[in-house]
């Protein structure tokens, strides 16, 4: 197994819905989590090459492990938006206008992902390396990254990895649900694939997990809260 990490500077505010959330109260996760990173990878080879290569890259990459080193300080803030959305008779055409809450995020420094693949050396290895340095967005729109550098290494003891299951309430730590791949073999490409002119059966394509994040201290306000992330305390 190779542990790769890589540097991202994000380009401005980003938002990353809670999971199941309402999308008129979309409070935002503080980071990525580990399906979002694996899946700007394999849109990432498609826009590079082609659906083909998207797809030995999701072969590679489904049951990678992900961790992440989050930067010393996360400041995060919900605002009023203006939404519109389509007609709720189906027979209207059109928007209309609503009105709903966006969390957004902010991060002091840089953001470090580490993924951990199956090829010790080699043309895959390589290629994996390079679609890295080519992510220009990590999951929606506004989350427009820049790749710094990218070098085999590996994570140190403090960066974090979802969890499926929390084993023990922990002081002084941010519990956030996020989703993976689902591991199972039934689990296909075609199944994540919006190129595709088929129709696949329904499937349980995610998981749920959860990040656990040690907060050093934290400051608040109406709408506002910055977090200090520091190592995690036994």
């Amino acid at each position: 197994m190779t542990w790769i990490g890589a540097i991202y500077e994000f380009g401005s505010l980003f938002s990353y819905r809670i999971p199941d959330f309402s999308s008129q109260y979309a409070l935002s996760s503080p980071l990525p989590g580990p399906s979002t990173i694996k899946l700007a990878l394999v849109a990432t080879a498609i826009e590079t090459k082609d659906v083909i290569y998207g797809e030995k890259v999701f072969g590679t990459i489904k049951n990678a492990k992900i961790k992440l080193l989050p930067p010393k300080r996360i400041a995060l803030s919900n605002v009023l938006v203006k939404r519109l959305k389509a007609k709720k008779e189906r027979k209207e055409k059109g928007f209309e206008s609503t009105f709903g809450i966006r969390g957004y995020v902010h991060f002091a420094e840089p953001l470090k992902i580490y993924i951990e693949t199956a090829i010790e050396s080699g043309k895959i290895g390589e290629e994996i390396e390079n679609l890295l340095r080519r992510i220009r967005r990590l999951g929606t729109s506004d989350s427009v990254v820049y790749c710094e550098s990218v070098k085999k290494e590996i994570p140190p003891a403090n960066a974090i990895e979802a969890v499926e299951a929390l084993k023990k309430a922990e002081k002084n730590v941010l519990v956030i649900p996020v989703k993976d791949l689902n591991p199972d073999p039934a689990i296909k490409f075609e199944h994540i694939n919006i190129y595709s002119k088929s129709k696949q059966p329904k499937a349980k394509v995610f998981v749920s997990k959860f990040y656990t994040i040690p907060i050093l201290d934290q400051k608040q306000g109406k709408n506002w809260i910055v977090y200090e992330i520091g190592p995690r305390r036994n």
